[in-house]
């Protein structure tokens, strides 16, 4: 029996300057509805959550009630069931959004640790640019500590000498 292959999707974003926010264009998915918007990334929020707007435009129904906590305290909010489509076609389906007024910080989605969970994410910051890159499913540990003491072991020149010519 042939062991099956891992499909690995990604993509990266490239800002000009060192930036603040990661922000994408996304496109939401329910039903036969589409709606595209702005999403942040948020490591410190726990789930995806989305603005009213995108309630509206795409006629969710809500499939239950949630407790969220927030900068500004704790509340009730509806949960809907949507398709997250991320840029280089980075589809993330099935995901329970919280429905929030979000859409007053200018964007439509709140990206949080259910999906940032799924993959790899890496943030960059070298030559005055901000590099985000983002993979699914997890594909290995980026380990910055063993990367170092590599280094510190093999030194920056290995692997670069001159080759002896044969005769």
């Amino acid at each position: 029996m042939a062991k099956q292959q891992t499909v690995y999707h990604a993509y990266t974003t490239k800002y000009e300057g060192i930036t603040q926010t990661l922000i994408n264009d996304v496109e939401l998915i329910s039903q036969e509805k589409r709606c595209a918007g702005k999403a942040q990334w948020d490591t410190g929020a726990t789930r995806t959550c989305i603005s009213k707007d995108v309630v509206k435009q795409l006629d969710l129904v809500p499939t239950g009630m949630i407790n969220i906590s927030t900068p500004s305290g704790t509340k009730v909010v509806h949960v809907y069931m949507i398709d997250v489509l991320l840029p280089n076609s980075l589809l993330v389906k099935n995901v329970q959004a919280c429905g929030t007024e979000i859409g007053s910080q200018g964007i439509q989605v709140l990206i949080g640790m259910d999906i940032i969970a799924l993959g790899d994410f890496a943030v960059s910051n070298a030559k005055n640019q901000t590099v985000f890159s983002f993979r699914i499913p997890s594909k290995e540990h980026t380990d910055f500590v063993k990367q170092i003491r590599i280094e510190n072991k093999i030194g920056p020149k290995h692997g670069q000498g001159k080759r002896k010519k044969k005769k």
